[in-house]
């Protein structure tokens, strides 16, 4: 009986040792995924540092972007303004002062004498051929009249080869 006791306690002995020897097995897995977890943090910590000064970056950009926008705009507006109060100085005139007055004002632009005056049949020979670009100024008008007229903005992307929000924009803005 000594000798079942022996062998007993004996293989008690080896699966306490094998218990032990399994759990500093998974004592040293848990400290590796400790060490795995760690290393990943600070990873993910230089990427929210680098992403952070990429949206700084895109910002000055955006900003910058704007400011020139704004800038193109005013001029834009300066120039259509001037342009409105030289159509209506021609409208005033009578005959021969309107003459010499146009004649005037060609001398004083030349870009103006290059560009092709804008009839209706003429913009619409330009909407319908998909290959020539139309002025934005052109645009914004057909845009605004078009959708006054009843037409979906739909419609008008697709005539004018432009995107819906941009219509639907221009649209809104023009009422």
């Amino acid at each position: 009986m000594t000798v079942f006791f022996g062998c007993i306690t004996l293989a008690g002995c080896g699966i306490v040792l094998f218990a032990i020897i399994l759990l500093l097995a998974e004592k040293k897995r848990i400290h590796d995924y400790r060490q795995d977890a760690a290393e990943m943090e600070n990873s993910l910590i230089e990427v929210i540092k680098d992403a952070e000064v990429l949206i700084k970056e895109m910002n000055k950009f955006s900003d910058y972007a704007v400011s020139r926008l704004e800038e193109r705009n005013s001029l834009l507006t300066k120039l259509l303004e001037e342009a409105d109060r030289r159509i209506e100085t021609l409208r005033s005139l009578s005959g021969a002062e309107s003459e010499t007055l146009s004649e005037k004002f060609e001398e004083t632009s030349p870009q103006e004498s290059k560009d092709e005056a804008y009839t209706e049949s003429s913009l619409r020979s330009r909407l319908f051929s998909k290959k020539k670009v139309i002025p934005l100024d052109d645009k914004r008008h057909e845009i605004v009249k078009l959708s006054r007229s009843g037409m979906d903005s739909g419609e008008i992307a697709r005539l004018l080869n432009m995107g819906k929000g941009e219509i639907e924009l221009i649209a809104k803005i023009g009422k």
